[in-house]
C-alpha cells in the first residue's frame, strides 16, 4: 500500500512542479523583471502558490490514494480543484501586483502596479499600454495650475490615486530626463556603504566600476524600498539595488 501511495504521491508532485514551473516562469518573464521581484508582492504569493500546489496538494494524494478505495477519483477531483483554484487566484494577484508603471515624481521612483494603473487616462501615446505589457518608466508632473494642484492634494489626502498614480498627468519621459539625473543621490557616498559595495560588486565590476555613467534614486516599491540605477544619458533602466534608499536622501 505505502509503494502505490509514494507512486501516486510522486506522480502528482512530478506534474504540479511542471505545471507551477511553466506558470511562473511565464509571469516572471512577461510581468516581474528579476530587477523588480524584490520589492512587490511576488514572494509571499508565490510561496502560497508553492504551499498548496507542490506540498498540501500531493501529501493529500499520498493520505487518500487507495486503489480501492470508491471514492478516490472524487477525492483527487477534489484536490485538483483546491490546486488550481490556489493557482488560479495566486496568478490573478500576481497579474493585479505586477508594476505597470516605474514613475518619477518629485524626487523619487514609485512601482505602479497594474490593479493602480490605468494607462486609458493617459494623454501622451507612449503611456497608453497594456497592462499586460511589463514595466514601463513614466514621469509624472504637478498641474501648474493652482487649482489643479489644490484637486490634486484634496484627492489624494482623502484617499484618492496620488500623483504617481494619475496617468493623465504623465508628460513626455524623454523630455524631462535633464530633471530626473539631477535628482540623483550622491554616489560617492553610497558607495562608503560596505554593505552596498557588495551588494553591488559583481554587477559594476562589469561596468569597469565607473559608477559615474550612472545615476542612482530612490525606488519606492509595493512591499519594500530600493535604489534604481539608470543610465545618466538617457535615464534608461539599468538595475536596481535592494538596500534602502531614503538614508541617501538629503533632509
Amino acid at each position: 500500500m505505502f509503494k502505490n501511495k509514494f507512486k501516486a504521491f510522486s506522480i502528482h508532485l512530478a506534474l504540479s512542479v511542471i505545471l507551477v514551473s511553466i506558470i511562473t516562469s511565464a509571469i516572471i518573464y512577461f510581468w516581474y523583471p528579476l530587477d523588480y521581484l524584490g520589492i512587490t508582492s511576488f514572494k509571499e504569493i508565490t510561496l502560497l502558490i508553492i504551499s498548496i500546489d507542490l506540498i498540501m496538494g500531493p501529501v493529500l494524494t499520498f493520505v487518500v490514494f487507495n486503489p480501492n478505495k470508491k471514492s478516490l477519483k472524487f477525492d483527487l477531483t477534489v484536490i485538483v480543484a483546491l490546486q488550481l483554484s490556489a493557482l488560479t487566484y495566486g496568478s490573478y494577484y500576481l497579474y493585479q501586483g505586477h508594476p505597470v508603471f516605474i514613475t518619477y515624481a518629485k524626487g523619487s521612483f514609485t512601482l505602479v502596479n497594474a490593479q493602480l494603473a490605468k494607462p486609458e487616462k493617459a494623454k501622451y501615446n507612449e503611456y497608453r499600454i497594456t497592462k499586460l505589457s511589463s514595466a514601463k518608466l513614466a514621469y509624472a508632473e504637478i498641474p501648474n495650475d493652482i487649482i489643479e494642484k489644490n484637486k490634486l492634494l484634496e484627492e489624494s489626502m482623502s484617499g484618492g490615486p496620488d500623483l504617481e498614480e494619475r496617468v493623465d498627468l504623465y508628460k513626455p519621459y524623454e523630455q524631462h530626463i535633464n530633471d530626473i539625473i539631477s535628482k540623483s543621490l550622491d554616489a560617492s557616498e553610497i558607495f562608503s556603504d560596505k554593505e552596498l559595495k557588495f551588494k553591488t560588486s559583481k554587477f559594476f565590476s562589469k561596468h569597469g566600476d565607473n559608477i559615474d555613467q550612472f545615476a542612482f534614486l530612490p525606488l519606492e516599491g509595493s512591499t519594500d524600498d530600493a535604489i534604481i540605477v539608470l543610465n545618466k544619458k538617457s535615464a534608461e533602466f539599468i538595475t536596481t539595488i535592494n538596500i534602502d534608499p531614503w538614508k541617501y536622501v538629503k533632509k
